[in-house]
């Protein structure tokens, strides 16, 4: 099972707990008395942004009173009272509650005035309750806190703004978030407004922001919870200090909800910013700093960078056993499981087992109850590991307990019930009992299926839900072929890759303002009812955890109102917001249906991963073979790096340098195993869907037969046996062709060349993946700093020189997107495009997949600079062939990499037939000879996968090409689609 989500987002809700400064000496009180308005300034005193230096001062000037004659007594006890607030900042809850009770108890017998910092007195004392689980008595103390702000200053008043937040915090700590939320967007609201017209509390608008974009996070509602959390960042950074623990913790916060909602690419820079913050200000054994680590971690992992993320997850966990703390049992139990995965895809089970074993240990040392959730899940986990390494009969009561636990407690569609019916399948399997394993799996899973093949939910959660039961599908997939039930591997396959189909949109919220105003009322409307619909299913989860058959009747209805519901505006949506409808919609295949439109000779290999290895299923007109590797996580991805360290080697000496073809052959042998190479002999074309980084793998420079002579040998290179030699390939983005338009009929026009825009100094073009802007935003100033591309204008004078007839070229200034827009290429044969491409998701600001254009001096809904993927999908094409030269050529650094689906559904709605992607730089005279040999090829009686093979190996063959030999020169492109 998948450990819990990033620890510590909600840990923002309690805001006195947020970051400290490292302790300094303390220096020795004067013996000076303070003057009477000294004391009185202390009522204003921040002690928020330096707690340490806070409590020295506020001491400091407590002793030097007690040795004046006369003081006030009301300004001694108010004095007491920021002390607490000092106290409670640094997590001294009893010595802080102690001391406000005090305070309150002598303003009462004083008969004080009542004043508004006598009702944030009174709501700070509600504060430490509520931190320390005193729920009833805190809510009377905060209810007279409001009472009195209401009555003193009314309800536009700080102090009101101040009450209404604590009063929210209660309704959080008591599971009432519904309830919660409108209060701290109010509280929010107020705290702006006064402190824009004042100039005071300027803390105050971030602090509401951080805790209601994590209370947004928590309902599900993430796109909200972004956009809540930009502007909470957006506030600390114009009002704040640089080192503001408020200032700092609203960066953390927006890093971790982009985490959270699996935009690893934006969150990735803001939480390395966020902790080296933290570094430089709290000391090295810090709990929050842990947190921080563990937040990058987690970005990092599931980003794909796992070598980096192990170490992080290690010095979190070294820091949170150095101080032991109930209230942390679940992250410090969370973050060893993190570290037992390491090792698991590491290939250390021993030490992944022992791992699982601690963190259970721990987890069952904190919690309250045996039944609690993180017992339950380190159960499952432990039991996992101990199948892994053949101990059934240990694992067994473990998973028993677990299993039971998690169908008490939690719906059909709930990740920790099908992956515990994953594992009992197994233990099936392992017994013998594969039908019964089958069968137990698949109704598992079933209602997770249907809910991710459902239109009523929302897309950003079919992207999560997809991640969170790969490893499940996968399961599916293998006991399915173990059972010779290929039709169930083959839908199981499919669900297993069902996420890397989904990214044409990571969010729907920030194109509320590009299609209009009733688009914008569409989108709002979806997103509210998505944000209801699991709001709802989260009480329904309440509801069978109490086990209350009549509210479990009635959630069921609304969840069933609600889904129909978010059909309707899933609907309006898609005549709304064009090409939303096409780039969302996923249908897996079913494997008669692929197989009747395989002609003999052709074949469709279906590929899926996960930390066990590769499950690969090869479908042809003839019939189905099926295999497996068992691989780690993480030489499968070393195995990937070698190769494109290979390619760039070869890049930056034209050809000249070695190819890494161990790791090659390797490559092939895992994805190809056995059962599947001998069943290849019969396939000439074939047909490849794989996930993730896979997609994006040279498949024909991979090595069939063990190589001989040296690979840096041009010779030897031309001798090897490629893929290329026996097979024509292509990359699929679904197992069925994707619906496109009808043709049109030709015009005039042969070629279309549009790129080379008007950018930033020159860069090389092998750095089309602008990685200037990982850090950054895509505003037309963005834009026009990235590096411009010489050689791209070149490249595409070139391609138009080898056509007849009719060429239009949008180059420099010209290739704009409102140009673009507004060109007659549904004229065009061909249509290329040499420019930086950007991933969605990666960037912040950018929220699909996107080309880059020559941008505007101002950006306006007709231009921006991106020719997005839905705005692609808007053009009416009627082309053989979109070539989209380097458009990713970050691809495969990782091994979750993002693949090119996104824009290559966007060009195939639109009316492309075939797309011709190069994921790096190809020299001119290669990239004209690869194409225009291709286009003619197909143009004949060929297919265009054979025909760009065919291209490929006279390159390859070729002694008049400069470093021919190398796959670099000769392998750079790749046919998508048809």
């Amino acid at each position: 099972m998948q450990e819990a989500r990033c620890a510590g987002v909600l840990r923002g809700l309690l805001a006195a707990v947020l970051t400290v400064t490292a302790p300094a000496p303390v220096l020795a009180a004067t013996p000076t008395a303070p003057s009477p308005s000294e004391l009185r300034d202390l009522r204003g005193y921040d002690t928020g942004g330096d707690p340490e230096a806070a409590l020295r001062h506020v001491d400091a000037v407590l002793a030097r009173a007690g040795t004046a004659p006369r003081v006030d007594p009301v300004d001694l006890l108010y004095a007491q009272a920021v002390k607490a607030r000092a106290l409670s900042s640094l997590d001294r809850t009893e010595e802080a509650l102690t001391l406000l009770r005090a305070v309150d108890t002598g303003l009462t017998a004083r008969k004080a005035p009542l004043t508004p910092e006598r009702a944030s007195l009174l709501l700070h004392i509600g504060s430490e309750l509520g931190a320390l689980g005193q729920l009833d008595e805190a809510q009377d103390y905060t209810a007279r806190a409001l009472n009195l702000a209401e009555k003193l200053g009314g309800r536009q008043s700080p102090e009101y703004a101040e009450a209404l937040y604590g009063m929210a915090l209660l309704d959080y700590m008591r599971g009432a978030q519904g309830a919660a939320i409108p209060k701290i967007a109010e509280a929010l609201a107020i705290a702006r407004a006064h402190a824009l017209a004042t100039g005071e509390n300027l803390d105050g608008p971030a602090e509401y922001g951080i805790s209601l974009s994590a209370l947004q996070l928590n309902v599900s509602d993430g796109d909200s919870a972004i956009l809540t959390a930009r502007e909470a960042l957006a506030w600390a950074e114009a009002h704040l200090p640089e080192n503001h623990r408020v200032r700092v913790q609203a960066v953390q916060q927006l890093g971790a909800i982009l985490a959270e909602t699996d935009q690893y690419a934006q969150a990735i820079p803001i939480l390395r910013a966020a902790l080296e913050k933290r570094r430089a200000i709290l000391p090295a054994n810090d709990p929050k700093l842990a947190l921080s680590l563990h937040a990058l971690a987690f970005a990092l992992d599931n980003a794909g960078m796992r070598a980096e993320a192990g170490p992080l997850y290690d010095k979190a966990v070294a820091i949170f056993e150095g101080n032991p703390d109930r209230i942390q049992a679940n992250s410090l139990a969370t973050m060893i499981g993190q570290q037992a995965r390491m090792a698991q895809w590491e290939g250390d089970q021993t030490r992944g087992l022992a791992l699982r074993e601690k963190a259970l240990a721990v987890a069952r040392r904190y919690s309250a109850s045996p039944e609690d959730l993180a017992v339950l899940t380190a159960e499952y986990n432990l039991a996992s590991a101990l199948v892994s390494a053949g101990r059934v009969d240990e694992a067994r009561p473990l998973l028993d307990h677990a299993r039971k636990g998690f169908l008490a407690g939690t719906g059909p569609t709930n990740k920790r019930r099908f992956t515990a019916a994953s594992l009992a399948a197994r233990i099936a399997v392992r017994e013998g009992r594969n039908a019964e394993a089958l069968a137990t799996l698949t109704d598992a899973l079933a209602p997770l299926r249907t809910r991710l093949l459902d239109r009523a939910t929302a897309r950003r959660d079919v992207v999560t839900m997809a991640a969170e039961s790969r490893a499940a599908f996968m399961q599916l997939a293998r006991i399915a072929i173990d059972t010779d039930a290929p039709d169930r591997a083959f839908d199981a396959l499919q669900m297993a890759n069902l996420g890397d189909l989904q990214g044409a949109f990571s969010s729907l919220a920030a194109l509320r303002d590009d299609y209009g105003p009733e688009a914008r009322e569409a989108i709002r409307s979806y997103l509210t009812l998505a944000a209801d619909g699991r709001q709802l299913r989260k009480r329904l989860d309440r509801a069978l955890i109490a086990g209350d058959r009549a509210i479990i009747a009635d959630l069921e209805a609304k969840v069933a109102e609600s889904d129909a519901r978010a059909r309707e505006a899933d609907a309006r949506l898609a005549a709304l917001v064009p090409g939303y409808r096409s780039l969302t919609a996923v249908e897996p295949a079913r494997l008669a249906d692929a197989r009747a439109r395989l002609k003999r000779g052709q074949a469709l290999l279906l590929v899926g991963a996960d930390e066990g290895g590769l499950v690969t299923q090869l479908v042809s007109h003839d019939g189905v073979v099926s295999g497996d590797a068992e691989v780690s996580g993480r030489h499968l991805m070393q195995l990937q790096q070698r190769l494109r360290a290979s390619i760039e080697n070869g890049l930056l000496d034209e050809g000249r340098a070695g190819f890494d073809r161990q790791a090659a052959i390797e490559l092939f042998r895992l994805i190809f195993p056995d059962p599947v190479r001998k069943a290849l002999r019969s396939v000439r074309e074939l047909e490849i869907l794989a996930p993730g980084s896979l997609a994006t793998l040279p498949f024909a420079a991979l090595v069939t037969r063990t190589p001989e002579g040296a690979d840096t040998d041009p010779q030897a290179l031309r001798n090897t046996h490629w893929l290329v030699r026996d097979l024509a390939t292509s990359v699929m983005i679904r197992a069925d062709p994707l619906p496109r338009r009808a043709e049109t009929g030709k015009g005039t026009t042969t070629f279309a060349g549009i790129g080379a825009p008007l950018l930033g100094p020159p860069t090389m073009l092998a750095t089309r993946s602008a990685s200037a802007l990982k850090v950054g935003d895509v505003s037309v100033e963005s834009l026009a700093r990235l590096g411009s591309l010489p050689d791209a204008e070149r490249e595409l004078r070139t391609m138009a020189s080898h056509f007849a007839g009719d060429s239009q070229l949008l180059i420099g200034p010209q290739a704009t997107e409102a140009a673009v827009k507004q060109a007659p290429l549904d004229q065009a044969r061909v249509i290329a495009f040499a420019t930086h491409g950007l991933v969605g998701g990666g960037l912040r600001g950018l929220v699909e997949p996107a080309l880059v254009m020559t941008p505007p001096k101002l950006a306006t809904p007709l231009d921006d600079g991106l020719l997005t993927a839905s705005e692609i999908a808007r053009l009416r094409l009627d082309a053989d062939w979109v070539i989209l030269s380097a458009c990713d050529t970050s691809a495969g650094d990782s091994e979750n990499a993002p693949t090119y689906s996104g824009l290559a559904r966007a060009f195939i709605s639109a009316g492309s037939r075939a797309l011709l992607l190069s994921h790096w730089p190809v020299r001119d005279d290669v990239a004209g000879r690869l194409t225009l040999r291709t286009l003619e090829g197909a143009h004949g009686k060929v297919s265009r996968a054979e025909a760009l093979r065919r291209a490929q190996v006279e390159v390859l063959k070729a002694h008049d090409v400069p470093g021919g030999a190398h796959p670099a020169t000769w392998a750079a492109f790749v046919l998508v689609g048809d």
